[in-house]
């Protein structure tokens, strides 16, 4: 017997018959004779395991470089195809044009339930809160291509294949290449860790507007227009449109109320029941069931079914918990490697024709990015983020592979057509992804050009801070380091109050003001905003204020939100919680585990000021003594700052302890002057003896230090200490060796280990690292503190040669002091090829400017006398 699969032909005017050999499902095993590879389920799991396992190693190879995952997928699969793997006889054998069948079921499988799951994430309030710019963005992105394209093919019909205009494959060609698909642009973004970006919000608020128009438009005018021309009756076409107007009506009507009813009888914090998820699940294959029936692929109802629903908790979640590995890591990477194995390098075979579709891409990818770009340029936006934004809208990937896979399953195009869309996809997402990441670095706009530390702040202004919160566990200790700052009208407190969520289920990232919605069920939100209000109403009108906010975002760009919200609100220091819990055993539990700890450390790591982390002890907190342990540094002068805040509440007692090291290890420069100047200032303006105390402690090595830190940590409430990551000193010297907590630093993380037994809170203080302005620490922090040192000190001395330089012979236009004390700090440091050049002709330019004035006889005395001030 033989089975055959008949393809009908929709545009090649054929019908391809494929006879295939008869073949069982399973196999009764080799011990009885069989051969499990002739049996199709051994074949599917062969395959399965195959394609997971190349495309995983492809992928450790090519991300490497930059490329998505996406491309690692297509390219294992490419690899199997005929052009590699699959002329080998034992790999044509596994992938017949029968297994095809299988793989094709699975793809189109794979496609429904990644696309309802997208729908689901997708955000529909982002519409109405989209601004002009994205709207034009939207506009301009889409129509141009739609134009040029046509007007393209329009000029080059005669070198067009016959089948193509009479298959109006154009029109199809170009409605699928001038909308940005949401899915790819959420993708890779969130694959990238830029959804919490400008930019990236942007891009995705024109994305989805363009998708949600480009949806109804295509569903109701298409069909109606498709149905006229195919029939040439306007009833016919009347009825496909009236048909997704009645699939529309049911889906909003009928089953989105279902759902809403089955998430309401879901308790808050967990995930659906498991016939709730199930029905749920049933709904979306019954929306792809009517969908194909009234003449739409696969996903189009699934898509608008999950859009329609409310993403997050308890819907969202569940679908990522129980649904989304599963997807994206098993059966999607089936159908990305399918649309692989079916390029045929051997199909390019007439040139001109070809050739005419990849000017007809090139055309449709340039007039997207004009458009794109364009209302950008006319906002002023800056050059760098108007080419993020373009590459962002020109990136292609799943959605363009799966309508290429459907053009070459429905014989809308050939093999040598298919090749070259698949192969113009991948140079497509395998470029434009790398590019952004070099040329849009978000974290460079947190370089700010003052100083926003205590040590710098005046002592009665305003004091800004940014308190972080992810669960009410963590209001207390935050409440209790507000209430010993001591607010008070002559020196305000201002708390930007931000409530961090893990976004899942979602995927457009949110920071946006609180508002309490009293229709709405009391959320962990409210509960904590609460807290910070009855706080704040505990003292005098104008002592303190607490504005809340809300952040949604995955812990991996989570950062961004932070960093941003403490750049625009001036803030002076950020206060994180550790991202463990203590207990009353005195052990922690991990609150959000190695992503919570990873976000820690980004903020550390990009923040525009100072930040801290407090490690909370078991049980209530009460700040009634706090101490502050000085070793020496930036941060341990922060952490004094901070500690002389504190002082200025008469209900807190403070005591300083100053580890000095023995006479040899003692250490000259500006580094040492700063602190004793710091602590001469401290001592002389708030040690009184009683409530605020000062001691010197004079240790040898490190297992000395400890034994002070363990006699004296008990006698307080609150250790204040900084976290002098990378700075070398004998009193520490092998404490991070076996650091378990690297954010917190030695001390910090000496004091939070569960073996050393402190039982009080404590605080971890870094100073503000990221800088450009025009005094000595001005500058981004090194890792190596030394070379930090170094370069700062030959910093000093080439400005000052310049400013002598300046003060005799004025240029012409201006002083160029930063400019050239910029020049010259990069220099320094080092710096990545593309910008050496550009350092390189800029010195250049500042030699020309020196041998033209005819100074340069001036420079060596001018050079010397600075040299012998800088020795004195």
């Amino acid at each position: 017997m033989a089975n055959a699969s008949v393809v009908h032909g929709d545009s090649l005017g054929d019908n391809s018959i494929y006879c295939y050999r008869a073949m069982l499902t399973t196999s009764t095993g080799i011990w009885l004779g069989d051969n499990p590879l002739h049996f199709s389920l051994p074949i599917l799991l062969y395959q399965i395991i195959l394609i997971f396992l190349l495309s995983n190693l492809t992928h450790l190879l090519l991300r490497r470089f930059g490329q998505p995952l996406i491309v690692s997928q297509v390219v294992a699969g490419w690899l199997l195809g005929p052009n590699f793997l699959g002329k080998s006889p034992i790999f044509d054998k596994m992938f017949t044009q029968q297994s095809f069948e299988q793989l094709g079921t699975i793809a189109g499988f794979s496609f429904m339930l990644f696309y309802f799951v997208v729908g689901v994430k997708v955000d529909l309030t982002m519409i109405p809160k989209a601004g002009r710019k994205a709207v034009a963005m939207a506009m301009c992105g889409t129509l141009f291509p739609y134009l040029f394209v046509f007007l393209a093919a329009r000029a080059m019909t005669r070198d067009l294949p016959p089948q193509n205009p009479q298959s109006h494959f154009m029109l199809i060609f170009t409605d699928r290449w001038s909308v940005t698909s949401y899915a790819v642009l959420s993708g890779v973004l969130a694959e990238f860790n830029l959804l919490t970006t400008k930019v990236g919000r942007l891009a995705m608020s024109a994305t989805i507007l363009s998708d949600i128009v480009h949806l109804f438009v295509i569903a109701c005018i298409g069909t109606f227009v498709t149905g006229f021309r195919r029939h040439g009756d306007a009833l016919q076409g009347l009825t496909g449109m009236l048909s997704f107007l009645a699939m529309a009506a049911l889906i909003m009507f009928v089953l989105r109320p279902l759902v809403l009813w089955l998430c309401q009888r879901t308790p808050e914090g967990e995930l659906l029941g498991e016939a709730s998820f199930m029905a749920i699940l049933l709904m979306a294959v019954g929306c792809s069931l009517m969908g194909i029936f009234i003449g739409f692929d696969c996903t189009t109802g699934p898509f608008f079914f999950g859009m329609v629903l409310p993403g997050g908790a308890p819907l969202g979640t569940t679908l990522v918990e129980r649904l989304d590995r599963f997807i994206t890591g098993v059966i999607l990477p089936l159908a990305l490697a399918l649309a692989g194995m079916r390029i045929d390098l051997t199909s390019l075979v007439n040139g001109k024709e070809w050739g005419v579709f990849v000017i007809l891409i090139a055309v449709a990818v340039a007039t997207k990015f004009v458009g794109a770009v364009l209302p950008c340029f006319c906002t002023s936006m800056p050059r760098r983020e108007v080419f993020a934004t373009g590459l962002m809208m020109i990136n292609k990937g799943i959605h363009e592979v799966g309508c290429a896979l459907e053009w070459i399953d429905t014989k809308v195009v050939d093999d040598q057509i298919y090749t070259i869309v698949i192969i113009c996809i991948l140079l497509l997402a395998g470029s434009t992804t790398p590019l952004l990441k070099s040329v849009y670095r978000p974290e460079d706009r947190f370089l700010v050009h003052d100083r926003r530390t205590l040590q710098h702040a005046e002592p009665d202004g305003e004091f800004r801070i940014l308190a972080c919160v992810h669960d009410q566990d963590n209001v207390n200790p935050i409440l209790s380091l507000l209430e010993a700052a001591g607010p008070s009208s002559h020196s305000p407190i201002c708390v930007y109050l931000l409530h961090l969520i893990q976004l899942i289920g979602r995927a457009d990232a949110i920071l946006i003001h609180y508002k309490l919605h009293s229709s709405a069920p009391i959320s962990d939100s409210d509960h904590i905003v609460n807290a910070f209000k009855l706080f704040e109403k505990q003292f005098d009108r104008g002592c303190i204020w607490v504005l809340p906010y809300i952040c949604i975002s995955p812990y991996n760009s989570m950062h961004d939100d932070v960093c941003s919200l403490a750049l625009d609100k001036n803030t002076t220091i950020v206060i994180l919680p550790f991202h463990k819990q203590a207990i009353p055993s005195g052990n922690f539990i991990s609150g959000g585990g190695h992503a919570m700890q990873a976000f820690t450390v980004n903020v550390l790591q990009y923040a525009p000021c100072s930040v801290g982390i407090i490690v909370n002890s078991e049980g209530p907190l009460q700040l009634r003594r706090v101490a502050v342990y000085f070793f020496g540094g930036a941060d341990d002068r922060e952490a004094l700052a901070l500690g002389a805040r504190l002082a200025g509440n008469c209900a807190v007692g403070l005591t300083v302890v100053r580890f000095l090291p023995s006479t040899e290890w003692l250490v000259e420069g500006p580094d040492a002057q700063a602190d004793e100047q710091a602590l001469m200032r401290f001592r002389i303006q708030k040690v009184d003896g009683e409530r605020v105390e000062y001691r010197e402690e004079a240790v040898r090595d490190s297992e000395e230090t400890m034994g002070v830190i363990r006699e004296t940590s008990g006698q307080f409430n609150l250790l204040v200490v900084g976290r002098r990551v990378g700075e070398d000193s004998p009193l520490t010297v092998g404490l991070s060796m076996w650091s378990e907590y690297p954010e917190l630093g030695a001390i910090g993380d000496l004091l939070a280990s569960t073996d050393f037994g402190c039982r009080a809170a404590t605080l971890v203080v870094q100073q503000q690292t990221r800088v450009a302005g025009d005094g000595t620490e001005g500058f981004e922090a090194f890792d190596d503190p030394p070379k930090a040192k170094r370069v700062n000190g030959q910093l000093d001395r080439l400005v000052g040669l310049q400013t002598e330089l300046h003060s005799r012979f004025p240029p012409p236009s201006g002083s160029h002091t930063a400019h050239f004390k910029a020049v010259v700090a990069a220099t320094l440091r080092p710096s990545p090829p593309r910008v050496k050049w550009f350092l390189f002709f800029d010195l250049i330019f500042v030699c020309v400017l020196v041998f033209s004035t005819g100074i340069w006889k001036d420079i060596s005395s001018s050079a010397l006398q600075i040299s012998a001030m800088g020795v004195k």
